[in-house]
């Protein structure tokens, strides 16, 4: 999905669970653990939080409680302001940075998140050519002196057919690019959809779960929450499959995959067990409510 020492994108509207995403991609990698059954090159990560404040590590807390036996993720590492990719003095600084992560973990950094490109790009105009040349231009050296693959989080512009909002010198310089959008208003799930891979097949698309998670509470005793990207994959629902169906949520789609993929693949039928069974495997499952999920399928 996304090349080793490339640049790439993911890009979408506003509110699409972009930096959701991101976060699962870089902890995934982090810790050496298979995203969506892909094989990862594990190494260190660097994650420049340009835009997100305290949202990216109560995600980076909600994917390790999900995840990593509410263990802190090792060798993630995060620069808490936005650097400029088009100043070359905080490039060289960004450059230091991994030279010293790799000293201290003895991993090389495999990632760079830039979480986002407009919080990133400085005072340049991203639709100028030579603005969005300079910003390339930094992320093309920081590519080649420490080997990270650099993942560019992007938004659309006003016009989404159009893709990423800016200068057509972003999406040139690409390795692989994949517009994220939500599957509907509704819920928290999302499609993942390649756009752009230079030098390989583009991937099907897929569609992702987010569940939410308690993190922790705060000086009330209330409830911290976050949500989590769910790796595991399925193939994206139409709004019609499901019917008049209302309240439709992310566990009633995935219960739906579940039964959709095994019928497919079965001749038409399955058992309640074997449901049961794929969801579990696909850490979708729901044993409160499976039962409740399935009667308003049937009803």
């Amino acid at each position: 999905l996304l090349p080793a020492s490339s640049m790439c994108s993911i890009y979408g509207p506003s509110g699409s669970f972009k930096s959701f995403t991101a976060v699962s991609i870089a902890c995934h990698i982090s810790t050496g653990l298979a995203w969506d059954g892909r094989p990862v090159q594990q190494g260190a990560v660097l994650y420049i939080v340009g835009e997100g404040g305290v949202g990216v590590p109560r995600r980076i807390k909600a994917w390790a409680d999900e995840y990593h036996g509410q263990q802190d993720v090792p060798n993630l590492y995060r620069v808490n302001q936005p650097v400029f990719m088009a100043d070359d003095a905080q490039v060289n600084e960004l450059r230091l940075e991994a030279i010293q992560i790799k000293a201290d973990t003895g991993l090389p950094v495999r990632l760079i998140v830039v979480d986002t490109v407009a919080r990133c790009f400085g005072g340049g105009d991203e639709n100028r050519a030579a603005d969005m040349g300079a910003f390339i231009a930094g992320c093309d050296r920081i590519k080649a002196e420490t080997g990270a693959t650099i993942l560019l989080i992007h938004h659309t512009g006003k016009n989404e057919e159009n893709g990423a909002r800016g200068s057509s010198a972003f999406r040139a310089a690409l390795d692989a690019e994949y517009l994220l959008k939500r599957e509907n208003k509704e819920d928290a799930s999302i499609i993942l959809t390649c756009t752009k891979m230079k030098d390989d097949e583009e991937p099907d698309q897929r569609a992702h779960d987010l569940k939410q998670r308690v993190i922790g509470s705060d000086a009330d005793g209330d409830d911290v929450t976050s949500m989590v990207l769910v790796d595991t994959s399925r193939e994206p629902i139409e709004p019609d499959e499901l019917g008049n169906a209302s309240n439709v949520t992310a566990n009633h789609k995935a219960m739906f995959g579940s039964i959709r993929q095994l019928c497919n693949a079965n001749g038409g039928k399955t058992t309640w067990q074997r449901v049961i069974d794929h969801m579990k495997a696909a850490n979708t499952d729901d044993s409160r409510n499976r039962t409740r999920h399935r009667n308003k399928f049937i009803s």
